[in-house]
């Protein structure tokens, strides 16, 4: 099968954790000091403790100390030390992934603990089955254990243990689809773990529940689960499941296709697990995901190095099932990269641990894989043998998705073999399984979308008990404070009912005549100001237009006459060369008196208030184009390209004619101060809530002191152009204003020089 096999890695352990190896020795040293001192009867349990205490140092020695402690325990009659030591030698071959023997182990000691009716010695021998069982591919005994545990720990009453195996069992009822099951599992132990304030437990559930969300695909709420369980392990200083949220969101991503994103989480779940070192199996799991990316990616040499250091750390910890995992990735990377003899060498290494741990299941996507890389050698006969194993393993097991796969394969084998009447039925049967595939899936999600709506209905009528609740609870509270007010009122009132009345008569009509007063003052005092206001902003208006109208307006209409003058009387005696320059005067000073009419016109408007704002969500881009076209013929003049540089979702809420105004204008002046040959960029980004507009030029710059003065209006600014372009000043004014009307800012960035940008604001 041509897939990557991703391992989840659960919050159960097999055994209390052990710390580090130095840890270790110490304790075994404090356990043979104590042996010395205490009698037989005693040695039994400290036996025991030493050889669990041998685990992460030698399982030779734990196995030794086991023994003893079982013939001890034998000689004393010591049922319980029997039980005990028994489950000591299933853990130690359960650590060589000697799976069989463990599991003899792990049977006769529940068996004697059953008989001494041992509580929490049968809970965690039913704990070790569940796990050795999981790991053995053997999910129904598993199961079986695990739902014999949790009930186990429920008659004990013991909520702790409750909590611990609803999790765990919440996590396999979610792996199985079985999602409205989870659910109660897990919401039993959140509410135990909520209780109790554990926060450790919390955050497990969390990381559970939230990987339940992520197989449902409803990825908002399996992230707000992994935030939560991010906090927690954060408050508890977790690191290792900090590092595994981040791998689940990792999955998350790269089930959404976002691989760069995936990666981006990989790579923070391994930083921190090497930071803290103490999670090689996590190392493991997290460089077979990095590797998986990088094979979607298609950068198979990047993949390979990935992969052989899963592999090499799988090795470290022997992790059986994880070692055939990372052969079988790289078989097929080396089949991809045409390594057929690499990839037949991780192919029957995965086969051969496959088959020892009895997956037949993996055991069959193995021969599937091999069947191709014998097929794309040509090598027909080595590929029908191959396929016909695959096809039998699969087949009981019902694995569709392996069985047309297989079918697939066939159908092409038999192409190449020029049987097209067998390559034609394989494909058929390949045809009817993928059909078969999508109903089951349709099914499936059809059953989720199920569960995801009832659990809606009953969210919403939580919702609406509490609030029903809520709304009683307000009510209770209003009549009792009622209550009390009409007790206190009553006493009052008949106390003080005489005095009071003439005093709030009193008072009242005094107040009333000073607050109409007050509000007379008021109103008189905010006229004045506003009149004051009004006149200065008026005075400052007139001066303005009366200072244009004798400059600006003057400078145009002189050049207009006197030239044109010219050339009624003269024009027999004039030169082509002096018509044309006269023509070429004359034409400019009627663009910039326009350009002076337009902006007085609009500058008129916005003071008497005639411009009627209406603002609008709108693409930038088209509108900028718009205003640009206009504008380009005057620059091309003076060979200025001018240029956009706006994304196609840029959206801004303004209106579209003060936003072409401000627009306009800038880019006008752009042009008037940019040299022959220059550039303008009209440009766009998001920022935050806002979009900021840019206009750059590569033109002459601005003296620092001169761009204080640009937005006032009490400054009039005219500077000529790079050819001698005449200005009113009044064009960067009224774009601030418009631009401050639209709820944004304008500011200039320039040199002397190098040029100018200039920056506005408006809502996105």
């Amino acid at each position: 099968m041509k897939r990557r096999y991703k391992y989840i890695i659960t919050a159960a352990a097999i055994f209390l954790s052990v710390t580090t190896v130095i840890a270790a020795d110490n304790t075994i040293d404090s356990l043979l000091n104590l042996l010395r001192r205490v009698p037989d009867a005693d040695k039994v349990e400290i036996y025991n403790d030493i050889s669990r205490a041998y685990w992460p140092v030698s399982l030779e020695e734990s196995t030794g100390y086991a023994m003893r402690a079982l013939d001890l325990a034998k000689m004393l009659g010591d049922q319980k030390g029997m039980a005990d030591a028994l489950n000591r030698l299933g853990n130690a071959e359960y650590l060589r992934n000697n799976y069989n023997e463990a599991l003899a182990y792990y049977t006769r000691s529940l068996d004697i603990r059953t008989i001494i009716d041992d509580t929490y010695g049968i809970l965690g021998s039913l704990n070790n089955m569940y796990l050795l069982h999981n790991v053995m591919g053997n999910r129904d005994e598993a199961v079986k254990y695990l739902k014999e545990a949790l009930d186990l720990s429920i008659s004990m009453e013991d909520e702790e243990q409750v909590a611990y195996y609803s999790n765990i069992m919440g996590h396999v009822y979610s792996e199985l689809h079985d999602f409205e099951k989870a659910a109660v599992h897990f919401d039993r132990a959140l509410g135990i773990f909520e209780k109790t304030g554990d926060e450790t437990g919390l955050a497990s559930v969390l990381l559970n529940k939230g990987s339940m969300y992520r197989r449902m695909s409803l990825y908002d709420e399996a992230q707000e689960k992994y935030f939560r369980a991010l906090n927690s392990f954060l408050l508890t200083g977790n690191s290792n499941g900090v590092a595994s949220v981040k791998n689940n969101m990792g999955i998350i991503h790269k089930q959404l296709n976002h691989l760069d994103i995936a990666l981006e989480y990989f790579n923070r779940s391994l930083e921190i697990y090497n930071e803290t070192g103490t999670n090689i199996g996590g190392v493991a799991h997290i460089l077979n995901n990095i590797g998986i990316i990088w094979y979607e990616k298609e950068e198979y040499d990047t993949a390979l190095d990935y992969y052989t250091r899963a592999l090499e750390s799988y090795q470290e910890t022997d992790q059986i099932q994880g070692i055939a995992t990372a052969c079988h990735n790289i078989g097929i990377l080396h089949t991809r990269m045409g390594n057929y003899q690499d990839a037949f060498d991780y192919y029957t290494r995965s086969v051969e641990i496959n088959h020892v741990i009895g997956d037949n299941y993996r055991l069959a996507n193995n021969y599937n894989n091999l069947g191709e890389l014998f097929y794309l050698q040509k090598d027909f006969e080595m590929a029908r043998k191959y396929l016909d194993e695959a096809l039998e393993m699969a087949m009981p097991l019902n694995a569709k998705e392996l069985i047309s796969e297989n079918y697939l394969f066939r159908s092409n084998l038999f192409n190449d073999m020029e049987d097209f009447e067998l390559s034609l039925m394989y494909f058929e049967k390949y045809d009817a399984y993928q059909d078969s595939i999508y109903t089951d899936d349709a099914a499936r999600r059809v059953a989720e979308l199920k569960v995801r709506h009832e659990w809606e209905n009953q969210l919403r009528e939580l919702e609406l008990l509490e609030k029903d609740h809520n709304i009683r609870q307000l009510r209770i509270e209003r009549q009792q404070a009622l209550l009390w007010a009409l007790a206190i009122g009553a006493i009052l009132t008949a106390v003080f009912m005489i005095v009071m009345l003439s005093l709030i008569r009193y008072r009242k009509k005094l107040n009333m005549a000073m607050n109409e007063k007050n509000l007379q003052l008021q109103s008189a005092n905010s006229e004045l100001r506003e009149s004051e206001d009004n006149l200065k902003q008026l005075n400052s208006t007139k001066d303005k237009f009366f200072s244009i109208i004798a400059h600006d307006l003057k400078n145009p209409f002189n050049a207009l006459l006197g030239f044109s003058e010219t050339l009624n009387q003269d024009y027999d005696d004039l030169s082509s060369d002096q018509i044309f320059t006269y023509i070429d005067i004359i034409n400019k000073s009627a663009t910039n008196l326009y350009q002076l009419l337009e902006n007085l016109l609009e500058w008129s408007k916005s003071q008497t208030g005639n411009i009627r704002y209406k603002p609008e969500k709108f693409e930038l881009q088209p509108l900028a184009d718009t205003v640009l076209s206009t504008l380009r013929a005057n620059a091309e003049r003076k060979k200025i390209s001018v240029n956009t540089d706006i994304a196609e979702d840029i959206t801004v809420f303004a209106d579209k004619n003060i936003i072409a105004t401000v627009i306009r204008n800038i880019v006008n002046n752009a042009v008037k101060f940019t040299h022959q040959n220059g550039e303008i960029i009209v440009s766009a980004v998001k920022d935050g809530k806002f979009v900021r507009v840019s206009v750059t030029d590569n033109g002459i710059g601005i003296d620092p002191l001169e761009q204080k003065k640009l937005f006032n209006i009490n400054y009039n600014i005219t500077t000529p152009g790079t050819n001698d372009e005449k200005g009113t000043g009044l064009g960067l004014i009224l774009c601030k204003e418009f631009v401050e009307r639209s709820g944004g800012s304008i500011w200039v960035d320039s040199e002397p020089g190098r040029g100018s940008k200039f920056i506005f604001t408006v809502p996105g």
